[in-house]
């Protein structure tokens, strides 16, 4: 089903699970447009809008991944990886700068 000739629409379930697992796996919003038959233009105008479904579900996408991955990584760190660890301190000290940056920018706590 194309979704072209709809000025709005509304995602079902299970497209919202497909966009979480193509963004996940570093598919950008035009090449899900194109996979699953959505209106380029639309996901352009809902990938613009922070607070839209599909955002949510595409950034929701890469956030599980790479929740995924670190946890992936913390259990080889408790198995004694020393790249592991040195990964996992690199990502801990790069997550702080963020959330500081984040602080001092937008004054969020």
């Amino acid at each position: 089903m194309t979704f072209a000739k709809k000025k709005s629409m509304e995602l079902s379930p299970q497209q919202k699970i497909e966009i979480e697992k193509l963004s996940g796996v570093g598919y950008n919003p035009k090449e899900i447009a194109l996979i699953m038959e959505l209106s380029p233009l639309w996901i352009e105008i809902q990938n613009k809008n922070p607070d839209s479904e599909f955002r949510h579900h595409y950034d929701r996408g890469i956030l599980m991944k790479e929740a995924e991955r670190d946890k992936n990584t913390s259990d080889a760190a408790k198995n004694g990886s020393i790249t592991a660890v040195q990964h996992l301190e690199a990502k801990l000290r790069q997550r702080k700068l963020s959330d500081l940056r984040e602080k001092i920018v937008n004054g969020h706590n």
